[in-house]
């Protein structure tokens, strides 16, 4: 088994990824014109304050403004374990300017999630100045580590501050945890300096570039290769890697062939099925992912995989196979908030608690939070996945100008009903005749199917309709004119209605 880290940049773009056995577990592609990234700190202005929600609206000099709620922080609120003093009401009016960090990206009209709780990570340990605690990381089990490293935060936390010593920390001595504690305090006061100076709104510190991000939050021992594509990136790693992570050094690669490093790894293919909704697996079944919304619906199919006779079995390979590819699925897209997961049926309770246990086991993988919650009498499982990021695929794809990201269009027969209809508004305001101008498909559609031939036989005799095709109009676009001269003058593509 291999895992590998592969970055690359273009234009000013950042590409990362990371691969286990050649299959991509987490992509993400950050783009020049990215407006935040998650753990900025601002320094904002206060614009609005909801006392009912006990949060505010602060303007930090983004499209929209952000959205702070007393609680938030950008770590996990379930590392603060036993009694730590956190701010629950929002002692703010409009006016005010405040030190506030970014925790979540902006979605659809929701602007980006702010928080007043700061807490910036290092490599070994998360510094909170604002909340006085320490700790360390729930995912560190052994109790002799726990412990030598509880000591350890209580001898280098700074007063009335806060430090919690991460999972990458396990193995490392006190010089290294006191040294980056220091570190991350020194970096706080520079933004209380700024903060002072700076107007609001204005941006106070802002995190580095992707590749140091992921050597931060992914990096660990257990990573065979950091392949880096483009030769001032691997510098830049390769500085940090002589700075902090002397091992890194060692597993540091610059890729110098000539085709794409993601095309010539293979990574290139599991890239591009953020793209679809389907995903297939290699028994030949399927999932389909749609999003709406509130949730993300997944449905688990057979497909092309009929198994062997018995269909309990079938079924409950199926949906074993389906958990880890879901689990993959959800960090490969980003997928977070709620997500509900339509399993093939299953009879046996002994193989709906082992598919469970296995989903939870993949999903424990996972660098963000996830819990299963359960399967419903309907059997669909439930799960929630912490929200942080945009989804992978935001970062790949637009919204369509044509159908404005519905994913429909309106149909031919509906275009038509709309054209009939300014034409009797036009003939009810006294024109004789009527120019339209429309789509070349509606345009054909419209003469093919001899849509309004009962109309004019009937109720439009002594009416002239001329129809204007465009290659180059919209399906749901069209113009109209009413003319009440003899000789109306018309373009030779104009067609006479009939």
């Amino acid at each position: 088994m291999s895992v590998n880290i592969y970055v690359d940049s273009f234009g000013g773009n950042y590409v990362g990824a990371v691969a286990k056995d050649g299959k991509v577990l987490e992509y993400r592609l950050e783009t020049a014109n990215k407006t935040v990234a998650i753990g900025s700190v601002f320094k904002g202005r206060v614009e609005n304050v909801l006392a009912g929600m006990n949060a505010a609206f602060v303007n930090v000099g983004l499209n929209r403004n952000g959205y702070l709620a007393a609680g938030d922080m950008l770590m996990d609120r379930s590392e603060l374990v036993g009694s730590v003093e956190m701010p629950s009401i929002l002692n703010l009016k409009p006016g005010d300017e405040i030190i506030v960090q970014a925790i979540k990206d902006p979605a659809g009209n929701k602007g980006v999630r702010l928080t007043s709780n700061i807490s910036f990570a290092g490599r070994y340990v998360v510094f909170m100045p604002t909340i006085s605690f320490y700790g360390v990381s729930r995912k560190i089990t052994d109790e002799e580590s726990r412990a030598r490293l509880m000591k350890i935060a209580a001898e280098c936390c700074p007063k009335k501050m806060g430090i919690i010593i991460r999972t990458a920390g396990e193995h490392v001595g006190k010089a290294e945890i006191k040294r980056e504690t220091a570190k991350l305090k020194k970096r706080y006061e520079t933004i209380q300096k700024q903060f002072r100076k700076q107007p609001a709104p204005s941006l106070l510190y802002e995190e580095g570039n992707l590749a140091l991000r992921i050597i931060r939050d992914i990096y660990t021992e257990d990573i065979d290769k950091f392949i880096v594509g483009d030769r001032e990136t691997y510098k830049t790693v390769l500085e940090y890697a002589r700075n902090f992570e002397t091992e890194l050094k060692s597993k540091l690669i610059l890729y110098d062939k000539k085709a794409d490093m993601f095309r010539y790894y293979g990574l290139d293919a599991d890239v591009s099925t953020l793209l679809s909704n389907n995903v297939a697996m290699k028994s030949g079944a399927y999932l389909v992912i749609d999003k709406t919304e509130a949730l993300t619906v997944i449905d688990v199919n057979t497909g092309g995989f009929v198994g062997d006779a018995d269909m309990e079995k079938t079924a409950f390979d199926t949906n074993i196979e389906a958990a880890a590819e879901i689990a993959r699925q959800l960090r490969l897209r980003n997928i977070a908030g709620i997500i509900v997961v339509d399993f093939i049926d299953m009879k046996e309770e002994e193989h709906k608690k082992k598919l469970l246990e296995v989903l939870s086991e993949k999903l424990a993988a996972d660098r963000e939070k996830c819990a299963v919650i359960g399967m419903s009498p309907l059997g669909l499982v439930e799960i929630t996945r912490k929200k942080k990021r945009r989804e992978s695929a935001s970062s790949l794809v637009q919204s369509c100008p044509y159908c404005q990201g519905t994913g429909t269009i309106q149909s031919n027969d509906y275009v038509v009903m709309r054209i009939r209809a300014g034409l009797l508004d036009l003939f009810a305001n006294g024109y004789d005749n009527a120019i339209v101008d429309c789509n070349v498909d509606i345009a054909e559609y419209i003469f093919a199917r001899k849509c309004l031939k009962n109309d004019i036989e009937k109720i439009w005799t002594n009416k002239r309709i001329y129809v204007i095709p465009h290659k180059t109009y919209h399906r749901q676009f069209f113009l109209m004119k009413g003319d009440n001269d003899f000789a109306m003058n018309v373009p030779d593509k104009a067609k006479l209605l009939y």
